[in-house]
């Protein structure tokens, strides 16, 4: 198997990965959808938004995801080894199956132990990113970005945007039935996240000063009619005044 991000061929060996699962069960499914979980992944990075799904050859699990405008579906936040895909996706039904037969109120969810993730070395973990810059941004977002990190796990859907006081970067998020937004999957370490948006904001400022913007339409609508109206010009010099005139090339 080749890995999405970097290229580079997987091994088959299982590995042991730390793993902290928290299911919660939909008491009342409208749908296939029959729980969400969130997982840390090596005290390292957070997902949420993973679903546990009926399917008809049984339950299975899907990572968050997002749909273009092809109505495609992608990964928001995934694992990078087909190894750790399996053992989150074991670690996953698993807790489902414990606690969907609890009651409700029997459902305790421990805080989480921050330590270890307090401890990590973030100048150890090895970033790789990807810069998506935005042909014409329609608003403050100018770039989209992806980051494996260490070779174990990936976030897409990553913001580059445009603040009043210079250029920031948000996770990606969804929004919940109270309006809320919350981040999809995000850095456990408030250092490595500091880490990871100035790594994406480097790589922005290299690919920004070489990326070619292709021309909006209105200019290709322009441009278009300005090179109908020199045509003009020399078949007919009054038409192709004219045609320069609506094309906004005379004052």
């Amino acid at each position: 198997m080749t890995n999405p991000i970097t290229g580079e061929k997987e091994s088959n060996k299982m590995a042991d990965y730390k793993l902290d699962v928290r299911v919660y069960p939909i008491d009342d499914p409208k749908g296939n959808t029959k729980a969400f979980a969130s997982v840390a992944i090596e005290d390292m990075l957070a997902i949420r938004g993973i679903r546990v799904v009926e399917g008809e050859k049984g339950m299975f699990v899907t990572m968050p995801q997002s749909k273009d405008k092809e109505n495609n579906f992608h990964d928001i936040a995934f694992p990078l080894t087909g190894e750790l895909r399996k053992e989150l996706t074991t670690a996953v039904l698993e807790e489902f199956e414990k606690t969907a037969s609890l009651a409700p109120e029997e459902r305790g969810y421990e805080a989480p132990d921050m330590s270890a993730a307090n401890e990590i070395n973030v100048h150890n973990i090895k970033l790789d990113v990807r810069i998506y810059p935005l042909d014409e941004p329609k608003g403050s977002t100018k770039a989209f970005a992806s980051i494996g990190m260490d070779d174990i796990a990936a976030i897409r859907g990553i913001r580059i945007v445009e603040g009043e006081k210079g250029m920031f970067v948000t996770m990606p998020q969804s929004k919940d039935n109270d309006g809320e937004y919350h981040d999809i999957a995000f850095p456990l370490n408030g250092d490595l996240r500091k880490e990871m948006n100035k790594a994406i904001l480097k790589e922005y400022d290299t690919v920004e000063k070489n990326f070619e913007r292709k021309p909006s339409l209105t200019e290709g609508l322009r441009d278009g009619a300005v090179r109908a109206a020199e045509n003009n010009m020399m078949k007919d010099p009054m038409k192709g005044m004219a045609a320069k005139s609506r094309a906004g090339m005379l004052e």
